[in-house]
């Protein structure tokens, strides 16, 4: 899927943080027309963390990142003029995706009933932290709170310690991926039966999708999955490995006995093979903690990128754990054009992260809006609305 897929879809973001906005963005990519509403009164949150260059608050490193190719229009939806003005751009549109609670927009009398007797056919996609639906629905949601509700926290941390956050909160991501999904879908269906629907996606049972074993293993044996670190069910080794240098690291995982094989001919130490207490995949994962020790005191004579290059010539998993510097200069990413340099009227030039897919027919990443960006082009162009008549609704607050 590409900028041809989904060109020509109109798509109302009311969105805000990452997993709504991520989600227009991913649209946006897509080829979609993605127009964001805001209000000075409530911005964006991302549009003041991470402050960018000279953006005084108005535009971000993150507001740039999950809301790239994205439209900006300003309306106080606290005013019926602006809900009056809202419903005039559902007409001429074909999607509005939103991760407010469920309260807000029936609040402002735009709940799915409403909104699909303005446009019969419309499609709406939410994706609160909890869903639309359940006593839990209202809750206040953030990463780290949707992430230990959907039960990877407790699953996740060091063998007998307490559970931790998995890094950079993983449903804000997970949430934008399955709210496009539910998007496509649902434009699928529009374009084989002719029918819009409310698509409720909620950011905690997309990220509980995402512990099939865990569940399993209670839902089977009526066992909790213990914490397991860096470790693997099955595979072992299967860990973080200190290298040469100052905090350097490498992953390495061994599948199988032939992967073992090759990997200890990598390091020289053919006698593994034959050690009883490595001898099969069951033995080494029953100590893993000697092996562990033995394979720390072989890579830390190394670089990461030395034992990962010297491992995978030997058909064995292994990968250099990279810094963000490491990251944006690794030979491979560049060679990918992962990262572009994209500039910015408010926050200037920075270098931002691509769609995570390429194609011919992929959209060119432009960078996010500034609030209001684009009044001018939905007022006067789409709704066509005079300029007296824009004036008067930026008086009253309306446009704002």
């Amino acid at each position: 899927m590409g900028i041809a897929y989904l060109k020509g879809i109109r798509v109302i973001a009311c969105t805000w943080g990452w997993a709504g906005s991520w989600t227009g963005s991913i649209l946006a990519d897509m080829g979609a027309e993605v127009i964001k509403v805001e209000s000075k009164r409530k911005l964006d949150n991302n549009r003041w963390h991470f402050k960018l260059g000279a953006a005084g608050g108005v535009n971000s490193g993150e507001f740039n990142f999950t809301n790239r190719g994205t439209k900006s229009i300003t309306l106080n939806m606290r005013k019926p003029g602006a809900v009056k003005v809202f419903k005039e751009l559902v007409k001429i549109s074909d999607v509005i995706i939103t991760n407010y609670t469920p309260r807000v927009m029936p609040s402002w009398g735009l709940d799915y009933k409403v909104l699909k007797a303005v446009k019969p056919d419309i499609i709406l996609v939410s994706l609160p932290g909890f869903g639309s639906s359940g006593p839990n629905k209202d809750y206040v949601a953030y990463g780290p709170t949707i992430q230990a509700a959907s039960g990877m926290t407790f699953s996740h941390g060091h063998v007998g310690e307490d559970p931790i956050l998995a890094g950079a909160n993983p449903a804000d991501p997970a949430g934008g991926m399955w709210g496009a999904l539910g998007v496509v879908a649902a434009l699928n269906y529009r374009d084989r039966t002719g029918l819009g629907q409310n698509v409720d996606v909620a950011q905690s049972e997309g990220i509980t999708s995402y512990l099939p074993e865990i569940i399993m293993e209670y839902s089977m044996n009526r066992r909790m999955r213990p914490r397991m670190g860096n470790r693997d069910e099955i595979m072992a080794p299967h860990s973080i490995y200190p290298c040469k240098g100052k905090d350097k690291w490498v992953a390495i995982a061994v599948g199988t006995d032939e992967e073992w094989k090759a990997f200890c001919k990598a390091i020289g130490k053919t006698n593994l093979i034959k050690d009883e207490r490595f001898a099969d995949q069951f033995s080494r994962w029953q100590n893993q903690d000697e092996l562990d020790n033995i394979i720390s005191s072989w890579t830390k004579d190394f670089t990461h990128y030395e034992v990962m290059n010297k491992l995978q010539k030997a058909g064995v998993a292994a990968g250099a754990s990279l810094n963000v510097e490491e990251l944006i200069n690794d030979p491979h990413v560049k060679a990918r054009g992962v990262y572009i340099e994209q500039n910015h009227p408010e926050a200037g030039k920075s270098t931002v992260f691509r769609s995570p897919w390429t194609s011919a027919l992929t959209a060119t990443n432009p960078p996010a809006p500034c609030l209001g960006q684009h009044n001018g082009y939905v007022f006067k162009t789409l709704l066509g609305m005079s300029d007296n008549e824009i004036t008067k609704l930026t008086e009253e607050e309306v446009i704002y």
